[in-house]
């Protein structure tokens, strides 16, 4: 009866051990092709969750997802370009590069607020921007700025967990102060 209890334990330890060896931490600092921010500020202990995409090539064009006056916002920011005070964006969402997108245009807005650059989608805009999304791999952004078109193309996989992540943490709660 020992030896069978004994067989049992190891039996059931080395399962154990086996389903732990498979399961991998996840990276704290991506959601697959996105990169995450999150931070808490020491002094206020406000929490801030914000996602990066950033595609360096002939240009410098990176889409963040971050809580903006309390809701989840887009922004794109497209180095070295001048854009009117609104402007349409187009995401084309396909299975890869070489897939055939499904474009879907967009209002954009120039950001005003000293801290937030780039262009601005309203909350409402950004939850059919990530619907538009989904699960796709990859995007092409194509932008009208005040001359000619720009378009980007990059791997935008895990877009749904980012936009869960910063949705989770909007709006930035702060944490109990102590009394004065």
């Amino acid at each position: 009866m020992y030896a069978r209890g004994l067989a049992l334990m190891v039996a059931v330890t080395a399962a154990i051990a086996a389903a732990n060896a498979q399961v991998k931490p996840a990276n704290p600092d991506f959601e697959r092709d996105w990169f995450v921010s999150d931070t808490t500020n020491n002094n206020t202990g406000e929490r801030q969750v914000s996602a990066f995409q950033t595609e360096i090539g002939a240009d410098f064009v990176s889409l963040r997802i971050t809580c903006s006056s309390g809701k989840p916002t887009f922004f794109v920011e497209w180095d070295e370009q001048t854009f009117p005070d609104q402007t349409v964006v187009t995401f084309g969402p396909s299975a890869d590069a070489d897939s055939d997108p499904v474009d879907q245009q967009f209002v954009f807005a120039k950001a005003t607020d000293v801290v937030e650059r780039g262009l601005r989608a309203s909350p409402e805009t950004t939850a059919k921007i990530i619907a538009a999304i989904g699960e796709a791999g990859y995007v092409r952004v194509t932008a009208y700025p005040t001359s000619g078109v720009r378009s980007v193309g990059m791997e935008i996989n895990g877009t749904q967990q980012a936009w869960a992540r910063v949705s989770r943490h909007c709006p930035v709660r702060k944490m109990a102060m102590p009394p004065k």
